[in-house]
């Protein structure tokens, strides 16, 4: 009496090796990465997106603050205070921001004239403030943000 006869494998074959054997350990050894890599791209590209929205929101913040004051204090002034603090209580971190504000005459026909104040911000974020580790060395943005707003007539009322 002899022992069992040779083993078939699934394809019928006697103890071939199956050519597919370990290729989808391969193809994620390969896949990971790079869908590693997409998402981190798409955090990042969020997180620009969400900076680019606090600088814009931050400019406003110094138009309106600018336009409302009754303190007499200068448009340049009350802008920057108001974009500085717009700027930290969002997280943003942006060392040095630079606040531009300047009144503009508005002439309205068949109204009495108005008076604008535009902001611009200008700021510069590092890239390794948008990721939740630092991966990128130096990397910097730019950001930019403006607004204008309408001095209220009324203000010092």
């Amino acid at each position: 009496m002899t022992g069992p006869g040779p083993v078939n494998g699934p394809d019928g074959t006697t103890g071939a090796r199956d050519p597919q054997a370990g290729s989808l350990a391969l193809e994620a050894a390969i896949l990971a990465p790079a869908i590693v890599l997409l998402f981190c791209l798409v955090v990042v590209i969020g997180r620009l997106e969400t900076v680019g929205g606090t600088v814009d929101a931050a400019a406003r913040a110094g138009a309106r603050s600018a336009s409302l004051d009754r303190s007499g204090a200068p448009a340049q002034q009350v802008a920057a205070t108001a974009v500085k603090d717009a700027l930290r209580q969002q997280g943003v971190s942006c060392p040095d921001p630079q606040v531009t504000a300047r009144t503009v005459p508005l002439q309205v026909p068949g109204a009495q004239p108005l008076t604008l104040v535009e902001v611009d911000v200008e700021c510069t974020v590092a890239v390794n403030d948008l990721l939740p580790v630092g991966v990128l060395p130096g990397g910097v943005v730019h950001m930019h943000g403006s607004f204008k707003s309408v001095i209220d007539r009324y203000r010092s009322q």
